[in-house]
């Protein structure tokens, strides 16, 4: 790895927590990868929109661990990257009730352009791909649903849903794994209408549409018929018992690099007590690596849909930082370039990479970006 200079040599960088137990960065996946024949890192974003800075580092930071990764472990390496067409695109409030369509389902329709939803986030893998000499695959949710082990670990909650219901759905009980109406889509967010019931080869999702009554879907063990939204931690246990497969399905290292929202009382409350109802012995369970996270300048993580919401009055950024295009437009890709040069240098130092960014830090390292000093 080449020596990086950096841009901001007056800054400290403290060796918080996990940052005093590891040299490098690799440490976190070395005794995981012993045996192995290939590192396999998974990211996944929503296709709710193009993507933001926070976005745009994330994977940026993905790419980068993983090229550090496998030159330190001499292994090869893909990443792959989980694309949520099943994002919520279509709000619907019915007699006091949320119900929605999805990305995919607006797709389908011919109200959203599919390959206009995920140009920009199939444009920055491209580049991430490219500069790093990492291949990558696209794996959308629709495919994932499909997969073996994810609908294995659909069974096994749904079989035992008394026991899980505390991990995935804490306020109310309801575990929302959503069918849609086989007629208009509509899906009931809150599940408010819901049974599931887990036979010996399948899974029975029975719902009510408000326009066309109640049905049944059918998720199989062993084909691929069927489809069910699952909410968030469903998907996010389903994901660790995928990669804990496919540990032995690859002969690989699994990984998955994600922001830093699903590192802490996340993984401690969700996917670590999931594991164990799932009984993947410990030697077994999936590297998780967070990014950092980029905050705006109230010390809140950047959000792009408050951004959308209240405008400047929740932050005064230029649009560019909430659009990769805009960015790439404005800046062109010197604007990549110095965000990958950050990146490398947060693969490559435990104490850069545990810790949280402002988006003023950013900027300043984006030639001609107009606002703030680093911070």
């Amino acid at each position: 790895m080449n020596q990086l200079t950096d841009p901001t040599p007056g800054l400290y960088f403290a060796p918080t927590g996990i940052a005093h137990l590891t040299g490098t960065n690799t440490d976190l996946v070395r005794a995981a990868a012993r045996g192995r024949a290939r590192l396999r890192v998974t990211t996944a974003a929503q296709l709710n929109g193009h993507p933001h800075l926070g976005t745009v580092t994330t994977i940026m930071a993905v790419f980068a661990l993983t090229a550090r990764m496998a030159d330190e472990l001499g292994l090869p390496a893909t990443v792959v990257f989980d694309s949520l067409e099943n994002a919520p695109a279509e709000h619907v409030t019915i007699d006091g009730r949320h119900y929605t369509r999805t990305v995919g389902d607006l797709i389908d329709n011919g109200a959203l352009d599919g390959v206009e939803r995920a140009s920009g986030f199939r444009r920055l893998l491209a580049w991430a791909s490219a500069r790093s000499a990492i291949a990558w695959q696209e794996r959308p949710y629709a495919t994932y649903q499909e997969l073996a082990p994810v609908r294995a670990c659909l069974h096994t909650i749904a079989s035992r849903q008394g026991e899980f219901a505390p991990v995935l759905a804490p306020t109310d009980g309801r575990i929302r794994i959503r069918p849609r109406c086989p007629q208009c889509r509509l899906m009931d967010k809150d599940a408010h209408d819901l049974t599931i019931t887990a036979t010996d080869g399948a899974v029975l999702l029975d719902s009510a549409c408000p326009h066309h009554g109640p049905y049944r879907e059918t998720i199989h063990l062993t084909s691929t018929s069927g489809w069910c939204d699952a909410n968030t931690p469903v998907r996010s246990v389903q994901k660790v018992a995928l990669l804990a497969a496919e540990r032995d399905l690859y002969n690989a290292c699994s990984v998955s690099i994600d922001g830093p929202d699903w590192g802490g009382a996340w993984f401690a409350h969700v996917i670590a007590p999931a594991l164990a109802l799932l009984g993947v012995p410990v030697d077994q369970w999936p590297v998780s690596v967070f990014t950092p996270m980029v905050l705006d300048r109230t010390g809140g993580k950047l959000s792009k849909s408050l951004y959308v919401k209240y405008g400047r009055e929740y932050a005064d950024l230029p649009p560019a930082f909430l659009d990769l295009d805009l960015l790439l437009d404005t800046y062109g890709e010197d604007a990549l370039e110095a965000l990958w040069q950050e990146a490398t240098r947060w693969a490559a130092d435990p104490r850069r990479l545990h810790r949280s960014y402002t988006v003023d830090y950013l900027a300043a390292l984006i030639p001609g970006a107009p606002i703030g000093e680093a911070a």
